[in-house]
């Protein structure tokens, strides 16, 4: 896109079979540079791979909309920097990140509009402050202010170089509210926000919500905000009774709603505005992976989200959890379901190379190699997904700064187009379907089902790991999707990750799958949660599973008021321990336990768990998470600890010890993770060091990695599963059933598959769900495995990408024969194949399109890597009269092009030959070659230059395609030839010179017809 061209039409439309972007009516491959600001040297190097898409902020800080006070507004930081883009990147179109976060001058005065949270935080003046989502005055005021930016922009010198525009709220942009650990959001604006959504919910009808909510003195005008007790509350395990705990799961409804509203409301400012000419784009939709956070931090109305007719573009990194070489960088996104409703999803592709500085944050590439293994994971998750990708450097101009760096980007680039031209449908045969909401029908303190996807350990299986690992690829849905029939219905398994709540819609949606003999996969509780309360029966009906509901371990609240109520005692020699009813150090409920010792104590334990109630296993990992709070601080030099200690060990045999100093006031949460050595005998302990007091309170162990395999169906398979410890557990019984999985005690099934007529189901009691589970599903439903080296692989119609989780040879088999090149080594590995291999370094990443590209018409050679070992071409007969030059005089286009000369009184000179490795013609076919050439010195006399095709098997009897031209010194000029090759499959392109003269070719297109 030439600055001075007009944009006339920008949208995202259906290409291929996927979404696309459209500028003027052509598809364009959505390969972004993002950095604060395009560096000089980005900015080049992106430009000359002939990127057309920038996304940025400014170097110093956020760009935000210039909002300096009251009806004032400040565009000369805007200006500067699409100033700046335009400067440094002579072409392209600009989509700047523009956030909308309330001026701190806004928030002095409006301080009833600002987030408000239902834990004190320490120092509240330390937190970041921003408007409430919900605040009509913050939208309104900050609408106006968006709108004047819009109409500032377009009625600018720039207008003409916007796509649009990314929408930016809350934290980092990314709308999540800050300070999700203080519980978000009591604000005025939150709880009429509440109040709105509970009368359209109830049709304003008070008799409705009291009936629902179960209080018969309840209004639409008393209605409050849940505190902090009340979210972190459950009925039974980590379930809410819907039954009676409604205005809970009610106002995480509404606090959800509340950011996408928003979201809408300023999209809808700038497409109404634009008249629709500008892209609109947010940071909305994420995949939840923050499993350590309450569940207010994450995005859970996306199915809402999805559904924005003012909303083009989605955009999120990807996993942070694993994207280290060897690790899958899953999407965290539903991108799938984005595509059903028209959204383009962007992948914000910000792994950091090996050139970043000092102290920057997740550099986890070593060199080189490491980092292009990376880049390449990126763009082929884009082409296999047809999404587009972001790349960005935060460093803005350090993290490319090689000429490596540009040559790949280049060649990607050159590949993203070409995708443009391939089929971009997805070929799945697995769909896995999400529930968003069903967290809202968890208690407790953390967002336990993100722990479903994500976590809660980097180093043990998690979920999206173990299914980009399992061999097969796989589609990412959200249960309303299915619920409207939208999912397609022809995929041979499908994966329910986190189901635990269904409406009746979503049962029969479900319901309908079975059949066609398709299997259908569960993990915990899959429709345990129904609109009228809890049932195991739900859960029977909806499986074909009967279930033993088992609770878990209980949480230890201290409410009995006493040490023999519990199962812990008052620490060492009972001198510093005691459980507490004093309102100043209880932390929930009416007692807490407290501990207490003078700064002149070393070391005071206080609390320990009582071995004979409490036996924790040797050689297993165990979390153990409570709140506490610092009642007084540590002296100097002091601190709180945790540890676990064997008797019989002694002290060179603790695990787990960590310590921490927080402040006086506010409770907190605290969770550690270890692992016991080969001991039976530890036991918790706490302990103050150096003076101070502190409670604790609501502690929860938990067990790790508790489901084994079993091991006739899975030889050689050790690894534990199930490390997400739920409450209460849901064991499936075995009548009719396989065992495929148990629980430490190994008469306890927790992995079982059962056959009905015509379909199957398969219920694993604990996430995550083990990849070699799921190889097994896949082989017996029928699902075409691809690779069983467990790899990080990504699947569509058109393309393969795999990211080596181990070194050693790779052997990827196809579902039918096909042409099959690799696009990193410019190698043809077949032209009718189902089967091949590929020798792979953990980290490197291998990317095949599954057609010939060299005889599409879409790939044209112009020798622009500056030698023939960059190309698909070698020199001619015994390297005797061809080379790559750059020599002005003889270039036909660009910087490089092919040059043969010979003297006449050379009969034949063959100068220019395709690379049979790499241009791989079929036996038979009929070919088109168009190329560009040039003659520098005429032929002799009688001579002239030519073109064929050639067999080394058939030889010269065999060749066909011949022609000869005799064109004069000059311009360049055009030959296309077309030809019908004989039943030999060596074929290569020969380009010659008869008794003398020089010529230069460049710009070689070859169209299998």
């Amino acid at each position: 896109m030439k600055a001075s061209s007009v944009v006339q039409d920008m949208h995202i439309g259906n290409y291929g079979g996927a979404p696309a972007l459209f500028v003027n009516g052509k598809p364009e491959f959505p390969m972004f540079l993002f950095e604060q600001e395009i560096s000089q040297h980005d900015g080049q190097v992106f430009h000359d791979a002939n990127v057309k898409l920038y996304s940025f902020i400014e170097k110093t800080s956020f760009l935000d909309l210039g909002w300096i006070g009251p009806g004032q507004q400040d565009f000369s930081t805007i200006d500067r920097v699409m100033q700046t883009f335009v400067d440094r990147v002579p072409e392209g179109l600009a989509l700047p990140r523009i956030h909308l976060w309330a001026p701190s001058w806004w928030l002095v005065s409006h301080g009833t509009e600002q987030l408000g949270y239902a834990l004190q935080p320490p120092n509240p003046n330390a937190l970041t402050k921003d408007a409430s989502m919900a605040s009509q005055q913050w939208k309104q005021e900050a609408g106006t202010v968006l709108r004047n930016l819009v109409r500032h922009l377009l009625d600018g010198p720039y207008a003409n170089r916007l796509l649009g525009l990314t929408l930016a709220g809350g934290m980092y942009g990314e709308w999540h509210n800050w300070n999700s650990e203080y519980l978000p959001d009591t604000s005025e604006p939150m709880r009429q926000e509440f109040i709105a959504y509970l009368r359209t919910k109830y049709h304003n009808d008070q008799a409705l919500l009291r009936t629902a909510w179960g209080d018969p003195a309840v209004t639409f005008n008393t209605v409050t905000v849940p505190t902090a007790e009340e979210r972190s509350a459950s009925d039974v395990g980590l379930f809410r009774d819907p039954s009676v705990s409604r205005r809970v799961i009610d106002y995480y409804e509404a606090y959800q709603e509340a950011p996408v509203d928003a979201i809408n409301y300023f999209a809808g400012i700038v497409k109404d505005e634009s008249q629709g000419r500008l892209l609109t784009s947010v940071l909305y939709g994420y995949s939840p992976d923050m499993s350590y956070m309450p569940q207010e931090v994450h995005h859970r109305a996306v199915a809402q989200a999805h559904r924005l007719t003012n909303v083009d573009l989605f955009t999120s990194p990807h996993s942070y959890y694993r994207r280290a070489p060897g690790d899958d960088g899953v999407l965290r996104t539903y991108s799938d379901s984005l595509a059903l409703h028209g959204k383009l999803f962007i992948d914000e592709a910000d792994d950091r190379t090996h050139l970043a500085p000092a102290g920057t944050s997740f550099v986890l590439a070593a060199n080189m190699n490491e980092s292009l293994g990376l880049i390449r994971r990126a763009f082929g998750q884009a082409v296999t997904h047809a999404t587009g990708m972001w790349y960005m450097d935060q460093s803005s101009g350090q993290w490319y700064n090689d000429p490596a760096f540009a040559a790949e980007f280049k060649n990607l680039k050159k590949w993203g187009d070409y995708s443009m031209t391939m089929p971009r449908q997805r070929s799945s045969e697995v769909a896995v379907i999400s529930s968003n909401q069903s967290e809202f029908y968890l208690g407790g303190q953390t967002d336990i089902s993100a722990a479903f996807y994500e976590g809660p350990s980097t180093i043990r299986p998690q979920g999206l790991g173990e299914l980009s690992k399992a061999g097969a690829p796989f589609d990412r849905y959200l249960i309303e999707d299915l619920e409207q029939g939208l999912v397609p219905n022809n995929y041979k398994v499908y994966i329910f990750m986190d189901t635990f709540y269904l409406t009746n819609a979503q049962r029969a949606a479900i319901e309908a799958l079975k059949g066609g003999g398709r299997t259908l996969v569960w993990t915990w509780a899959p429709g345990y949660v129904s609109d009228s309360g809890l049932s195991t029966a739900n859960m029977a009906s909806l499986t074909g599973l009967n279930f033993t509901q088992v609770s878990g371990k209980r949480t230890e609240s201290f409410e009995g008021g006493s040490f023999p109520q519990t199962d812990y005692t008052a620490g060492f020699n009972g001198l510093y321990g005691a459980v507490t009813p004093d309102s100043n150090k209880v932390i929930s409920g009416s007692y807490s336990a407290y501990g207490a010792a003078p700064n002149t104590t070393d070391w005071a334990e206080f609390l320990y768990s009582d071995r004979t109630k409490i036996h924790l296993d040797p050689n297993t990992d165990y979390t153990v998470s409570f709140k506490a709070k610092t009642v007084t601080a540590p002296g100097p030099g002091g601190n709180f600890y945790f540890m676990v200690r064997s008797a019989a060990g002694g002290n060179t045999q603790d695990v787990g010890i960590n310590s921490w100093t927080d402040a006086a006031g506010a409770p907190y949460t605290k969770s550690f993770t270890f692992t016991t050595k080969g001991y039976s005998d530890y036991q918790l302990v706490w302990g103050i060091h150096g003076g101070g007091g502190l409670s604790v309170d609501g502690i929860l162990i938990t067990k790790q990695s508790q489901i084994g395999l079993n091991a006739a169906a899975f030889p050689g398979v050790t690894t534990k599963y199930g490390e997400v410890t739920l409450d209460p557990l849901f064991l499936p019984s075995t009548t009719g059933a396989q065992v495929w999985g148990t629980t430490g005690n190994p008469n306890e099934p927790a992995i079982v598959a059962k056959d009905f007529p015509n379909w199957r189901s398969v219920y694993i009691a604990s996430p995550p769900l083990p990849a070699p589970v799921l190889k097994k599903v896949y082989n017996d439903a029928g699902v075409h495995v691809y690779s069983d080296s467990y790899d990080n692989l990504e699947v569509n119609k058109s393309w393969i990408s795999l990211h080596a989780a181990s070194s050693g040879v790779k052997t990827i088999k196809l579902p039918s024969s096909s042409p099959v090149y690799n696009i990193i080594t410019g190698q043809m590995i077949g032209s009718a194949i189902q089967q091949f291999q590929v020798n792979m370094q953990r980290g490197d990443t291998a990317i095949f399109a599954l057609n010939n590209p060299i005889t599409s018409g879409n790939i044209t050679e112009d020798f622009e890597g500056g030698s023939f070992a960059a190309s698909n071409y070698s020199v001619g007969f015994n390297g005797l009269y061809g080379e790559v030059t750059s020599d002005a005089g003889r270039i036909v286009s660009g910087a490089h092009s092919v040059y043969g000369t010979a003297a006449a009184t050379t009969d034949w000179a063959e100068f220019l030959y395709s690379d049979r490795n790499k241009v791989k013609l079929q036996a038979g076919g009929t070919y088109k070659v168009d190329f560009k050439a040039k003659t520098i010195a005429a032929p002799g006399a009688g001579g002239s230059f030519y073109f064929m095709a050639r067999s080394a098997i058939g030889g010269n009897t065999q060749d066909v395609g011949i022609n000869s031209w005799t064109d004069g010194v000059g311009a360049s000029y055009a030959k296309s030839f077309t030809f019908t090759l004989n039943n030999y499959n060596d074929y290569c392109l020969v380009w010659g010179i008869h008794k003398g003269g020089s010529l230069s070719v460049d710009d070689i297109t070859i169209t299998k017809l």
